[in-house]
């Protein structure tokens, strides 16, 4: 056990930990968020909004959804909490043992949803891209992409369960890493192997490198996995105790996972319904809010579960709810800002970032409709994504599960609702509908799981004028971004570099304006604030 204890490190040791984990993170998961704009910016500049470009969409989606359900719900909500408990408790021996049981199974079951995918993969197109009929060889070329995509899950799933594995060790570098090796293959794909074969139907090649990013991923993680003890050699003996636990931590958890995901395939049902390239657009839209979401939040939130399983597990709850309180105040303190710019700046950032190439001024409208809707919804996201831990190393995954099917149901009923408002008023494109059903999805979503978490952990201690600081200072930010639009909208329309300058200088102005604003008017519980997290830190 001590061996163990040390392997995750002392109590004294876990603000600095959770720091220099979500600073790694944060910097590696910022180079994948860049690659992987590149590569978006990629996709939109050579396949537009059109027919293969919607196909993709569809055909990625679906083994991306799966992929998360069978990786990472068995990772972040079952297998990291338990594994934590093992090493604590029984050792690494024991722990590499139970991690064994859970390759063997994730691999098992996702090479039955493979096999089952790729053979009824006309089915799968015909229930959530219903809208693709209508236009001559599209539903086609969808199944093709989606039989060829479908592997893809093998290789990701079981190198999600390999990621929490090394983050339970403390080891972050490689689960990082492997997001850059898959934009870098797509990459490849999609510029190099799209000259040399299928050239007059480069969404071939860009699925090539895809399939080949996935199988990278899982590559680069198998040494750090045996170099820890973790053996990948099958383990069929699944009446342990301790997997069992898993099981049953990790059923809720998938299907409170699988209501999110219905959430996404909802929409793209209702968007293949609506005018062409709104598929393509959304997910455009969807994919730039993910940058500053994934930057911060995603690595904010990989990094806290170790540390939070670890503090309920020792029973230090009161040193959890500061962990969750101090970690939301940061989340906010850095999310606001960048969705304030995100909403105010939408067609700016659009058309730098992609209008070129097969990218038209329709794919700008509806792209720049989705994004700006979706931006609606970060600051709560990001806080949903650090939240959701505390419930998991509580080994409480039933409550998450429940909000999130209610949430589930609100997002269907509003998608319904406001892409039929938008259709009638044209107050925005129909596709905005969708993504703002979901934004108002996740602020309900936040409520409700900070509500039912009263009591489990202790008081956020973090002072109330800090959260009107943040009010003042997101308020402030906001006039200034209504004023700056104009000038960095008439750059943006001259040309990709004058655009991403102007861009880059107005998104260090509004930065600089929102800490100082928050600064001003917080005073010394500001000031008294952000030492304290200075100090967790160190």
């Amino acid at each position: 056990m001590s061996n163990s204890v040390r392997d995750l490190g002392t109590p004294a040791q876990e603000g600095r930990s959770v720091a220099k984990a979500a600073g790694l993170l944060g910097i590696l998961t910022f180079a994948s968020r860049i690659l992987g704009l590149a590569r978006d910016v990629g996709q939109a500049a050579i396949l537009g909004t059109g027919m293969a470009a919607d196909a993709f969409t569809i055909a990625f989606i679906i083994p991306n959804i799966l992929r998360r359900l069978f990786g990472e719900a068995t990772v972040a909500s079952a297998l990291v909490p338990t594994y934590t408990e093992a090493l604590l408790k029984d050792g690494k021996a024991e722990a590499g043992k139970l991690a064994g049981k859970i390759l063997t199974f994730v691999g098992s079951a996702l090479l039955v949803v493979v096999f089952l995918g790729m053979l009824i993969a006309p089915v799968l197109v015909d229930l959530f891209a219903a809208g693709f009929h209508d236009d001559p060889g599209k539903t086609q070329l969808t199944v093709q992409l989606l039989r060829l995509l479908f592997p893809y899950i093998l290789f990701v799933g079981i190198a999600s369960v390999c990621m929490g594995i090394l983050n339970s060790h403390r080891h972050f570098l490689a689960p990082a890493l492997a997001p850059i090796l898959f934009n870098v293959s797509a990459l490849i794909g999609l510029f190099v192997l799209a000259g040399m074969w299928r050239a007059e139907m480069p969404v071939w090649a860009y699925s090539i490198g895809v399939l080949a990013g996935g199988a990278l991923q899982l590559a680069i993680q198998i040494p750090f996995m045996k170099s820890r003890g973790i053996s990948f050699r099958p383990d069929f003996y699944w009446k342990d105790a301790r997997f069992k636990r898993v099981l049953k931590l990790a059923v809720p958890a998938l299907i409170g996972l699988l209501a999110a995901e219905v959430n996404i395939l909802v929409d793209q049902l209702i968007a293949s319904l609506l005018a062409e390239g709104s598929v393509a657009a959304l997910s455009y839209g969807l994919r730039v809010t993910q940058v500053p979401q994934g930057i911060f939040a995603v690595a904010l939130a990989t990094a806290l579960l170790p540390t939070l399983c670890r503090q309920t597990a020792l029973g230090k709850l009161d040193e959890a709810g500061r962990t969750l309180g101090f970690s939301t105040l940061v989340i906010t303190g850095i999310m606001l800002p960048a969705a304030l710019y995100l909403i105010v700046m939408a067609e700016p950032v659009i058309r730098v970032m992609f209008f070129r190439g097969e990218f038209t001024d329709t794919s700008l409208r509806l792209t720049a409709a989705s994004l700006r809707y979706y931006s609606m919804g970060m600051v709560f996201y990001a806080a949903v994504k650090i939240t959701a831990p505390v419930f998991y190393a509580l080994k409480d995954t039933r409550t998450p599960v429940k909000i999130a099917i209610g949430c589930m149901g609100l997002n269907i009923v509003l998608n319904a609702a406001f892409t039929y408002i938008f259709i009638q008023t044209g107050i925005a494109e129909p596709l905005a509908g969708l993504a703002l059903a979901s934004s108002i999805a996740s602020v309900v979503n936040l409520v409700l799981l900070r509500y039912k978490l009263k009591g489990k952990v202790g008081k956020a201690g973090v002072p109330a004028k800090s959260w009107t600081a943040l009010v003042f200072s997101g308020t402030g930010t906001f006039l200034l971004l209504l004023y700056m639009k104009p000038y960095v909208a008439e750059f943006a329309a001259t040309g990709v570099v004058a655009g991403a300058v102007s861009l880059v200088l107005s998104g260090l102005f509004a930065i600089a304006v929102s800490v100082g604003l928050f600064f001003l008017t917080g005073g010394d519980q500001v000031r008294i604030t952000i030492r304290k997290i200075i100090r967790r830190g160190r």
